[in-house]
């Protein structure tokens, strides 16, 4: 009875050793798939890819903190699906070596969409960036409160929503030091308002 147990085992660990490349993208295969993402034509397919890893996969989470950051800091640069892609997975992946790069664009480049519904627009769903921010989430929060305190209207506006959006006690209590200091009182009434239920 002990032999037929091992012989199984053995041939259920043969199985699995045969089925595992297919559940998981082999470490070579990243690159690849990169140089994918940086192609108009099959970044959403190499985007997919990437979904489908996870975060928690350690090779490809790495392999996009180190090479991430410098594809966001060019902005569109003629790939707008390539860029968007790029700064969606940093957000996904919650890259904290994109903070810098996402910062930059914190606002939107020229050239990204505009509009959206009210909650889409709260969301941050039509600014990549800053709702790229709010998902990486703690590791964003000096940035963000930098930007809060010197960027554009605009930009501020961003860097609310995305502390907001980050909702911690640590972005909450940001955002509450912040309103003694701001002086667009359009956007001080503002944060009060989203402040109230929290």
């Amino acid at each position: 009875m002990n032999l037929f147990i091992q012989i199984v085992i053995f041939i259920f660990s043969l199985i699995g050793a045969k089925g595992a490349p297919t559940h998981a993208q082999s470490p070579r295969s990243i690159p690849k798939t990169f140089a994918q993402l940086q192609v108009e034509e099959t970044t959403d397919q190499a985007t997919d890819q990437f979904l489908k890893m996870g975060p928690n996969n350690v090779t490809a989470r790495a392999y996009l903190a180190a090479h991430l950051p410098p594809l966001i800091g060019h902005g569109l640069a003629g790939k707008p699906h390539v860029w968007l892609n790029s700064v969606r997975l940093a957000g996904a992946f919650q890259i904290a070596e994109a903070i810098p790069s996402l910062a930059k664009y914190i606002a939107g480049p020229a050239g990204t969409p505009r509009g959206g519904t009210i909650a889409e627009v709260e969301r941050l769903d039509p600014l990549p960036a800053g709702k790229a921010l709010a998902q990486i989430g703690e590791p964003a929060i000096p940035t963000l409160v930098e930007i809060l305190n010197t960027g554009t209207h605009r930009e501020k506006w961003v860097a609310y929503r995305a502390l907001f959006l980050i909702g911690s006690p640590s972005a909450i209590k940001e955002l509450r030091n912040h309103l003694g200091h701001e002086s667009d009182l359009d956007l001080m009434s503002e944060i009060q308002k989203a402040l109230e239920g929290k």
